[in-house]
């Protein structure tokens, strides 16, 4: 095995942990996930950082909180001078390869990837940038000046995606997924075929796809696997409960209020969801299985995550944009080079901890002269079987985006979870008691003492009426650019792909017409 592990990232897009099987869901088939967790390593508690794409993505590249970069919605730009763990991986000799989905926003699409085989499938400019000062309370969607190009999806209801759940032939969302994929295995298979020097360098892939994000559809040979399977519906609420008043926000943005589901659109939606996480489960297997036919699995170290989880209809939510249980939970599978095989971790743990763990793994730790603070922890000691006594048991969720009006913070340790929104009532969860969070203990005198102590560490270093105020600065400077760049001759942001015809199969560059080094 070489000192330095090769490393197949596979992200998906809005999965839940909790809508996975090796996370306890018996409705759902995902048996390459399955597969994957019983030869390594599952982090049973493991949280993104933010419950959104861009926030979620940047705050784990970056090793930081989302609020502290800051990339706080999908359309506020994460800066080239803000070092990334691919830039640490290709300075300490990685090749590093993106195929698919990572929602940069601003010109820099690398963010130190050598190679990148894919445009991304969002925008990567500031078009989609919401200010919470015209969203009104509670927050509606709804356009800023210059939102020519998006007026159309205003016009309509997030939440009317639950009524339309269904098979469909194809979706935009599967033109994206499969040349992902495409691009993926092709880079799989050149990578093993290399020749002198390059092949012994170590390797990064990160394969990230955009299933199983709304809308709620897939093609019939998904959504038939469901037919005849029993799906379990949400919990419905406990008499006499009433939601917070940051539920109402979330819901309202996405428009379930109007929109009113009915159950059998709870029930089509989950389908569809399902449907579309088992296309990505496939996805999975197909790329562990062509890393195993390659000779390259004894090499390589799969990491499988996602950047944010999905309500599915849980307390009457869809969509992410919340601290919520199955917004805010994610998958995190490890397995390959170096894990203990069938283990699983029940200690909290988050997507910031990956930068030190990626680095960590492939001998690489941060320097004492690194960049910047990492707000994260290396997850390398329970990977050799190891169970840290100084582990923190803590995640920190952040929700500054679209969807809300004031900052949200929550702290995960433990078994309890805090939530604090600037303006309105704290809650306190028992998630071991009370798994859906329908109780707010906050006010029980019973926990007063960890109310304290875990209100002491969610607020350090933390000022939520600077953090409200810098928001909306941000907000509306990017609305002002927004409007500005989309006067005259527009130029793009969006990353072109670009492949060289001229070295490709047999021509001058190579001149090989058989080798039987590279034909393996």
């Amino acid at each position: 095995m070489k000192q330095a592990p090769n490393v197949l990232f596979v992200m998906a897009d809005q999965l839940s942990a909790l809508a996975t099987s090796p996370y306890g869901n018996r409705d759902v088939l995902t048996p390459h996930l399955q597969r994957l967790a019983g030869r390594g390593l599952v982090f049973e508690r493991a949280y993104c950082n933010a419950p959104l794409c861009a926030p979620s993505r940047a705050s784990m590249m970056v090793g930081q909180l989302a609020g502290r970069i800051p990339v706080n919605d999908n359309s506020e730009e994460l800066p080239a001078s803000v070092p990334t763990f691919v830039h640490y991986l290709r300075r300490g000799g990685y090749k590093t390869i993106l195929s698919g989905k990572m929602h940069y926003v601003g010109p820099d699409q690398l963010h130190g990837f050598e190679e990148r085989l894919t445009t991304d499938i969002y925008p990567s400019d500031y078009i989609w940038t919401k200010a919470w000062d015209v969203q009104g309370d509670p927050p509606r969607r709804v356009g800023l000046p210059g939102d020519a190009e998006t007026g159309q999806s205003y016009a309509r209801q997030m939440a009317q995606m639950v009524k339309e759940a269904g098979p469909v032939p194809w979706s935009y969302q599967h033109e994206y997924d499969e040349e992902t994929h495409f691009r993926a295995l092709e880079a799989l298979r050149g990578l093993a075929r290399r020749r002198g020097p390059d092949r012994e360098r170590p390797w990064f892939l990160c394969v990230s796809y955009t299933h199983p994000h709304d809308p709620y559809v897939n093609t019939p040979a998904y959504w038939d696997r469901y037919e005849g399977r029993e799906i379990a519906l949400p919990q419905p609420p406990p008499p006499g409960w009433q939601p917070h008043p940051m539920d109402v926000w979330t819901n309202a943005y996405h428009g379930v209020d109007l929109v009113a589901p009915t159950p059998e659109d709870v029930y089509r939606s989950r389908r569809g969801y399902y449907a579309s996480t088992s296309y990505f489960d496939d996805k999975l297997g197909e790329l562990v299985g062509e890393l195993e036919r390659l000779g390259q699995a004894g090499d390589t170290l799969v990491i499988v995550t996602a950047d944010h989880g999905e309500m599915c209809g849980e307390r009457g939510m869809w969509f992410k944009r919340t601290v919520r249980e199955w917004s805010a939970r994610v998958p995190l599978i490890v397995a390959g080079a170096g894990v203990q095989s069938g283990q699983r971790v029940g200690q909290n743990v988050s997507l910031v901890d990956v930068f030190p763990t990626v680095l960590d793994v492939a001998g690489l730790a941060p320097a004492v002269d690194f960049p910047h603070p990492l707000d994260g922890h290396s997850l390398a000691p329970f990977l050799r079987g190891e169970a840290p006594a100084d582990w923190p048991d803590a995640a920190i969720v952040e929700n500054l985006g679209e969807g809300t009006i004031a900052p949200i913070r929550a702290l995960v340790q433990g078994r309890h979870k805090l939530i604090y929104v600037h303006g309105q009532p704290d809650q306190l969860h028992d998630l071991e008691a009370d798994a859906h969070e329908w109780r707010n203990l906050a006010d029980d005198p019973a926990h007063a003492h960890l109310m304290r102590a875990l209100r002491a560490r969610l607020m350090d270093g933390w000022d939520a009426a600077s953090v409200d105020r810098a928001v909306r600065e941000s907000q509306r400077r990017r609305a002002f650019l927004k409007e500005a760049l989309f006067q005259g001759t527009y130029t793009p942001w969006d990353f072109q792909p670009y492949f060289d015809a001229a070295r490709q199969y047999v021509r001058r560059s190579s001149n090989q017409q058989w080798d039987p080094h590279l034909g393996r």
